[in-house]
């Protein structure tokens, strides 16, 4: 599998809150579209995101792909709008 250019493979991160180093803690549950995701593989035309980094991002401009059984999307880069460190 080889995703291109500026698109991401994603999936649903079920691992719930997640708290900042700042204190702040982002809930998967602020609304039903904020779910963070879990990136699997990046383009070439990702700047610093790679895999095994946890987003936030527009669910309703992936587009929904079935990887091995596992639900999954894809998504380009622009539609991300959070990395989580």
């Amino acid at each position: 599998m080889k995703v291109l250019h500026d698109n991401v493979l994603v999936t649903e991160d079920k691992q719930g809150e997640t708290e900042l180093s700042s204190g702040i803690i982002l809930s998967a549950d602020i609304t039903s579209g904020n779910k963070p995701a879990r990136v699997i593989a990046v383009g070439t035309d990702c700047g610093e995101l790679k895999a095994g980094d946890k987003v936030y991002l527009k669910w309703g401009e992936a587009m929904p792909v079935e990887l091995e059984g596992v639900k999954c999307g894809v998504i380009a880069y622009e539609h991300i709008k959070l990395i989580v460190d």
